[in-house]
């Protein structure tokens, strides 16, 4: 489902947390992955607020990072890095390593 109306919709539709958690972080997704960070963060905030799963919300706090680092919050951003490093879903480990990199870069 690739199409903001749609994702919306989940939303609303959703009957429980979990459900409004997902639909959220879809909707977060879909909002990064075409460029609009700025509509993405509320959405990532919102979808870990209603509770993820661990491995979700793992990737849910590294695009938060990466979102807030690309609106111009990077000491946001490594507070998020730090809480999906602690979840340790190892797939996400080399991205989290490389955006800390980039942050501390243009923080120094």
């Amino acid at each position: 489902m690739r199409n903001k109306k749609d994702l919306e919709n989940k939303i609303i539709q959703a009957k429980n947390k979990k459900a409004k958690a997902i639909a959220h972080y879809n909707l977060g997704l879909f909002h990064d992955n075409n460029g609009r960070e700025k509509e993405a963060i509320p959405n990532y905030l919102k979808a870990l607020k209603f509770g993820l799963e661990k491995k979700i919300k793992s990737q849910a706090l590294a695009w938060l990072a990466s979102s807030l680092y690309k609106t111009g919050k990077p000491k946001e951003a490594l507070k998020r890095i730090k809480e999906s490093k602690k979840i340790g879903d190892k797939k996400l480990q080399q991205f989290l390593m490389g955006l800390e990199k980039r942050i501390w870069k243009t923080i120094k």
